[in-house]
């Protein structure tokens, strides 16, 4: 049985509209084998538009952090999903509702 590996989410900075914040994306490689030609998907509408990011390898049980900086443009409940693909991987994602409050 393989554990499908997920995406660990963080946000640092107020969660306030018209202001910066940031997100941070952790994934930490489960595999005994180094992952090749990763890509790193973000999106979050009304958050910040989607972005995609290639890395290169990610050897095993190593972890990769990736940090955006964001400024959200309207306040309330958002959803920020962030995904990966690889050739070893598929479907690995993530998801963090996140409360933007009005300024």
């Amino acid at each position: 049985l393989v554990h499908c590996p997920f995406l660990v989410f963080q946000t640092k900075g107020e969660l306030v509209a018209g202001k910066e914040m940031s997100v941070i994306v952790e994934f930490t490689n489960p595999l005994k084998q180094t992952l090749e030609n990763v890509m790193l998907r973000l999106e979050g509408p009304g958050v910040l538009r989607t972005i995609k990011k290639q890395f290169g390898r990610i050897p095993m049980n190593s972890t990769l952090t990736w940090e955006v900086k964001c400024t959200p443009m309207r306040p309330g409940l958002r959803t920020l999903i962030a995904s990966l693909s690889c050739d070893a991987l598929r479907h690995v994602y993530g998801e963090l509702n996140v409360q933007i409050q009005k300024p």
